[in-house]
């Protein structure tokens, strides 16, 4: 089965690295793609760079440091601008509370940050099914360990 790949990714993090990082990842299902860094949510709602693009991926970088407690109203946000975009969040940290409102909050997939590439590549395959994910280690914690910190 050929999996679809992506064409525009947009991520947002304070962290540069981290959109060079996805870019490569994603570079091994197209080499064609594009990826935008936004540092914030609110830079991402606002810049006018962004007016009239569309992005099949939109990854959401959340620091333990700096978990946002608005993170429905900042995915209901960036779902509002730009449309059906799918929304990954990639995350430092375990919050079951995340993985139970996955659905409820408008996320589409959730990646922990020490997961693999061939993790992150599952994700977004799941995603081009139309199906809601939780990667492998925040599955096991949640699931089979049931981990509450």
């Amino acid at each position: 089965m050929k999996i679809p790949s992506p064409h525009h990714i947009l991520v947002i993090d304070e962290i540069p690295l981290i959109a060079v990082g996805m870019q490569e990842v994603f570079r091994c299902l197209n080499p064609s793609v594009r990826v935008d860094h936004s540092p914030g949510v609110f830079t991402a709602l606002s810049a006018k760079i962004y007016d009239g693009k569309f992005f099949d991926l939109i990854i959401l970088g959340l620091q333990a440091s700096c978990y946002p407690e608005d993170l429905p109203q900042s995915v209901a946000g960036l779902k509002e601008r730009f449309g059906s975009s799918r929304i990954m969040v990639y995350t430092d940290r375990y919050d079951p509370l995340l993985i139970e409102k996955i659905k409820d909050w408008g996320i589409d997939a959730c990646v922990h940050k020490y997961e693999t590439v061939d993790e992150i590549r599952n994700a977004y395959f799941r995603l081009s099914t139309g199906e809601a994910y939780v990667s492998g280690i925040l599955h096991t914690m949640y699931y089979e360990y049931h981990v509450i910190p």
